[in-house]
């Protein structure tokens, strides 16, 4: 399998996604514009298909368990009620500061469950987390680098 599929589908890993893709690419010896070519789209797909299909899992599981609806209908209610005014007035920058900050669980996947849970129109959402996700593919790019260059030096 080429390099740069390897670090495509090395992104779609939840939890490490750029974390681990971009640093693998720099260890493959690709350069760090097409790791980052790569590795964003790999990451950025799986928070895609994500939001797609919890609109209609959560109806589907909804209409056929009482347990589920009662739980589901409590968290949007309690997560909107508790949170939306602050969301409504930071949402934007929260979701692409969320994703942008490479931490564990700050995903592509995360933020679109965030995104779905407070009614997020998909394009939008979709848009903020491909900005997120640029950022931290370009924060984890430097630190790759910045890391190579030190121990380059050392030898």
């Amino acid at each position: 399998m080429p390099n740069e599929l390897v670090v495509f589908f090395t992104a779609m890993i939840p939890f490490l996604e750029l974390k681990l893709a971009i640093p693998l690419g720099s260890k493959l010896g690709l350069s760090t514009v097409s790791t980052l070519m790569f590795a964003v789209p790999g990451t950025i797909i799986p928070g895609a298909i994500l939001l797609a299909i919890l609109g209609p899992i959560t109806n589907w599981a909804r209409k056929h368990s009482q347990k589920i609806n009662l739980w589901l209908t409590t968290l949007f209610n309690k997560t909107r009620t508790d949170h939306s005014a602050r969301f409504n007035r930071y949402g934007a920058l929260f979701l692409i500061l969320f994703v942008a900050i490479p931490l564990p669980g700050s995903s592509a996947g995360a933020a679109a469950t965030v995104a779905f849970i407070f009614g997020v129109d998909y394009w939008r959402a979709l848009s903020l987390i491909t900005v997120g996700t640029l950022i931290a593919g370009l924060l984890i790019a430097g630190g790759v680098e910045s890391v190579v260059a030190l121990i380059n030096l050392f030898n």
